[in-house]
């Protein structure tokens, strides 16, 4: 296994052509004394995006995975933890803990950032850093809120959220309160919205690593959307997208005709120069071997069983009526001893060496924290909550021409009409009053029960969500982001233990539409440091 990846890590790692990945993994110094010209603002603004990604943590918490059975040897404590949505208790790059550490110290970079910008009468000159800085703060703050805490709602005034914090830390170890969800939901919506009118491409060496404009807009969408500002939604999906959304959107097609191998296919899909890549984020993580074609973390799989039934064959089926192999680019299929799992190759493995005696470093990938896909769904689901069917069902059919290559691809197009007939042809998968079965529906279909107000089971309405939201699933398979719809939609998800034959074998839980696990535990060493913890 070692130098399986070490083979690997060196064809990766070389294969990495943009030179602002290792500004981002070199950290920056504190020199907030010394913050007096654009240049060091600038500089010390490279440590306000990230280095860690949800990307395990988010899926294995979510209903993309199942239990393969305990003969199954392919994973830790860490995973396990995360599986069964226990407080985790195990710390790594990967984990939980590293992404609240890293992202709040994210947004103290950000106030150190604004704070010296303040101190030189916010120049007119400097007002692209102030924008770089809010979009960064506000990033943070709306990540860490929405995995942080439970979802928002128009209607709660009590939920606890994260802390705001508008200043850089004078004190060691500072005692912070937290505020609601909604009360993080105005101050991320007041930095957005005063970011939007000044952020510029104009000094960066390769935007596609920082909040470009592009990138400040599909954030925007991202935020109004899952705050129930749907007109807001579709402007700033609308400044993305321009008048010809297929430039935005992946060329599946393209990659379709390249060599089908990992390495290849995973560095031309984090590339800086391809449209759809709106915000690329390296950071120290295994997720490339997690979601590559190793047996590293797979008792906790994307298997057939669900890609068959759920994920990615049920949506070609329906689309399409064709297997996965129809979609332009065919995911991964890994079977074998203790392998079965179902994976788009999106995440690189790039491992930086530190020893080269002992073959010893750290794992990297690069995640899209944005894309011209996702801001095309997110503006269809925008314009399904307005009522506007007929939008919703052009950019779902963009999008599904954009993937697909039936034979009639360019003919076959969606209708409200269609897409609410076929759903309704469709079962929904489990019910809680089986909950004890073994014998549960998997489908496409999953009962919603979202805080806002959507249509009656098998209108219009809830047809197209219940289609968009599988497009969504596909789309942003093994990134951690489809836990944040099943928060924002109440989808409920049974635990399963499979069977040897590949076939759910028992219930082992059940998470719950109101079950407080939704939101992740507050990390250990913030609640020993006095932090409220969420409710358990």
């Amino acid at each position: 296994m070692k130098s399986t990846l070490y083979k690997l890590s060196v064809v990766a790692f070389s294969a990495v052509s943009f030179a602002a990945c290792d500004d981002f993994l070199d950290t920056m110094p504190d020199n907030r004394t010394e913050l007096d010209t654009f240049e060091k603002i600038k500089d010390v603004l490279v440590s306000a995006y990230p280095t860690a990604d949800a990307t395990i943590f988010g899926d294995m918490i979510s209903d993309n995975v199942d239990d393969m059975g305990e003969q199954n040897p392919n994973s830790d404590r860490f995973l396990d933890q995360l599986y069964h949505w226990q407080d985790v208790t195990e710390s790594d790059n990967n984990s939980s803990e590293s992404y609240w550490e890293k992202f709040n110290m994210s947004i103290e970079t950000a106030n150190t950032a604004l704070e010296a910008i303040e101190k030189k009468g916010n120049p007119a000159e400097w007002s692209g850093l102030r924008a770089e800085a809010l979009l960064c703060r506000a990033y943070a703050n709306f990540m860490l809120v929405n995995y942080f805490a439970p979802h928002y709602s128009a209607d709660d005034d009590t939920s606890l959220g994260v802390s705001i914090i508008t200043e850089p830390e004078t004190e060691l170890n500072p005692k912070y309160e937290r505020a609601t969800v909604k009360e993080c939901y105005a101050a991320i919506q007041a930095d957005i919205e005063e970011a939007l009118p000044i952020v510029t491409d104009e000094y960066y060496e390769v935007p596609k690593y920082h909040f470009n404009q592009n990138a400040a807009y599909a954030f925007a969408c991202r935020f109004y959307l899952f705050s129930e500002q749907w007109e807001k939604a579709i402007k700033c999906a609308d400044k993305v997208l321009g008048t010809n959304p297929r430039s935005m959107l992946r060329d599946w097609k393209a990659m379709s005709k390249m060599t089908w191998a990992y390495d290849a296919l995973t560095q031309h899909y984090i590339g800086a120069t391809i449209n759809a890549n709106l915000l690329l984020m390296p950071s120290y993580s295994y997720a490339g071997v997690y979601y590559g074609p190793y047996s590293l973390g797979k008792r906790y799989a994307h298997n057939a069983y669900i890609g068959t039934n759920e994920s990615v064959e049920a949506l070609s089926k329906f689309l399409w009526g064709g297997a996965y192999n129809t979609y332009y680019l065919r995911v991964g299929v890994l079977a074998g001893t203790n392998m079965d799992s179902w994976l788009k190759f999106s995440l690189p493995y790039i491992f930086e060496i530190k020893d080269q005696v002992a073959q010893t470093g750290y794992a990297h990938t690069v995640t899209n924290a944005f894309t011209g896909d996702e801001v095309l769904l997110s503006r269809a689901e925008a314009n399904i909550m307005l009522g506007n069917y007929d939008k919703a069902a052009e950019d779902m059919t963009i999008w599904m021409q954009n993937v697909g290559r039936p034979a009639d691809e360019n003919k076959l197009k969606l209708t409200p009409e269609g897409i609410q007939s076929k759903m309704s042809s469709v079962k929904y998968s489990f019910d809680t009053a089986k909950k004890d079965s073994i014998g549960l529906e998997s489908t496409i279909k999953k009962h919603l029960h979202p805080k806002f107000n959507i249509g009656e089971e098998g209108s219009i309405q809830e047809s197209m969500l219940q289609l968009v939201l599988a497009m969504r699933r596909y789309e942003t398979l093994g990134e951690g982001k489809r836990w944040l719809d099943i928060k924002r939609y109440g989808i409920e998800i049974p635990r399963r233990m499979m069977a040897s034959d590949g076939k759910p074998e028992k219930i082992t839980d059940w998470l719950g539409v109101n079950d407080p696990r939704r939101a992740i535990q507050i990390p250990q060493s913030a609640i020993s440091a006095g932090y409220t913890p969420n409710p358990r």
